[in-house]
């Protein structure tokens, strides 16, 4: 069965609210399996049962429900399993830690967001020390414009590898990794045990960063040992010490800079 699309957003505002987008989603609510508490009509009107069939379904993968469901961005995902369920995304998951993943998902929508949105402007000093620190490019120096560049499209490629209908697996065991992915199976993030099991959910943002990344760009880490290395005690935004080459091919130098560039960040919670 095809997928059903909407034009714009549907729900609480400030949604669009067209009604053949309403009854669309109306629809798709009737036909969510488990069914809903909420009973919903197909009237083409965002009224307040609707809107709160849509937080009840998206209290199932969401930690907080915004009541909206947009054809695309962060929220598309509420779409996706409107029209897919959640089997055909999911391996070996049950119902807590799909909604561990997605939640982890939507808030490093948000994070890269931020990530792309602050090395948009090159004249932001805090942001270019970061760059210089963690990547050794100088936004300002004419002779690293190539890598300038290069450093912003693989940030916007990595934004959209989250939109991809990705496979997410859960295992039983557990690792010092938390999660992995295998280059020849791009689209699949796997997931042990206690990637579930760790609290901070910033961290687990950081990991699914760090792991995009590989399989996304395909870059491992670049200027390490061959299975990567951690040195402890140091922050994500302290100076590394790499060529500008290999931190652009190493998956640790995206994860740093993403976590650097948050408004929450705090160096001293992460040494």
């Amino acid at each position: 069965m095809a997928e059903l699309a909407i034009s714009a957003s549907v729900g609480a505002p400030p949604s669009s609210n067209r009604p053949d987008d309403v009854r669309t989603v109306q629809g798709l609510l009737q036909n969510v399996g488990p069914p809903l508490q909420t009973r919903v009509g197909i009237t083409g009107r965002a009224d307040p049962s609707t809107l709160q069939a849509i937080r009840e379904f998206q209290s199932r993968f969401m930690a907080r429900p915004d009541g909206r469901v947009d054809p695309d961005g962060p929220n598309g995902r509420t779409l996706l399993h409107l029209n897919n369920g959640f089997a055909s995304n999911y391996v070996g998951c049950d119902a807590d830690q799909r909604k561990i993943i997605d939640s982890d998902l939507i808030k490093t929508q948000w994070w890269l967001d931020v990530v792309n949105q602050k090395l948009a402007i090159a004249t932001d000093a805090v942001v270019n020390m970061k760059i210089i620190n963690i990547f050794s490019i100088r936004r300002q120096w004419p002779a690293h414009a190539a890598d300038v560049f290069t450093l912003a499209n693989n940030f916007r490629r990595l934004r959209l590898s989250f939109d991809a209908r990705l496979t997410f697996e859960a295992h039983p065991g557990r690792s010092l990794n938390m999660a992995w992915v295998d280059l020849n199976q791009p689209l699949v993030v796997n997931f042990a045990a206690n990637y579930f099991e760790e609290r901070v959910q910033d961290k687990r943002v950081a990991k699914l960063i760090h792991e995009r990344a590989h399989s996304a760009l395909r870059v491992l880490h670049a200027g390490m040992p061959p299975g990567g290395e951690i040195n402890f005690g140091e922050a994500p935004d302290d100076p590394k010490g790499f060529t500008i080459a290999d931190a652009l091919n190493n998956a640790y130098c995206y994860e740093w800079l993403a976590v650097a560039l948050q408004p929450s960040y705090r160096p001293n919670q992460w040494r």
